[in-house]
């Protein structure tokens, strides 16, 4: 089964190629305002327009049982993650992780750069 589909091309697209198969994905402001507004009705809305249905469905599921247990937070949650993998190919944690990692390495230069160098 082919989890994901290509949309028409626009001048708006890019094509992103990964380990999974070539996705073109619409980058264009009009496209990212429908996803995020069907993401405050159901989440993964956003996965589920890509044409990604299995990561979509997964979503919904999620956001779904994540809503039971933590509320609208959890929710908004599972929302953000799904428009953040739809729109920049990358889940929520991967940013955050890639944030806290940056962060690391700037205190890290900062603390070398502030010692006095070994004679």
């Amino acid at each position: 089964m082919k989890d994901n589909t290509a949309v028409t091309e626009t001048p708006h697209t890019e094509r992103i190629t990964s380990d999974t198969p070539t996705v073109t994905r619409s980058t264009s402001p009009a496209t990212n305002g429908v996803k995020l507004v069907g993401e405050a009705f159901v989440p993964g809305a956003s996965l589920l327009m890509d044409g990604n249905v299995v990561n979509g469905a997964a979503h919904v599921a999620a956001g779904i049982g994540i809503k039971m247990l933590f509320g609208p937070v959890g929710l908004l949650l599972a929302a953000a993650d799904s428009y953040s993998k739809s729109v920049t190919d990358k889940y929520l944690w991967n940013h955050v992780n890639d944030l806290v990692t940056k962060a690391k390495e700037t205190r890290k230069a900062r603390a070398e750069a502030a010692s006095p160098p070994a004679e």
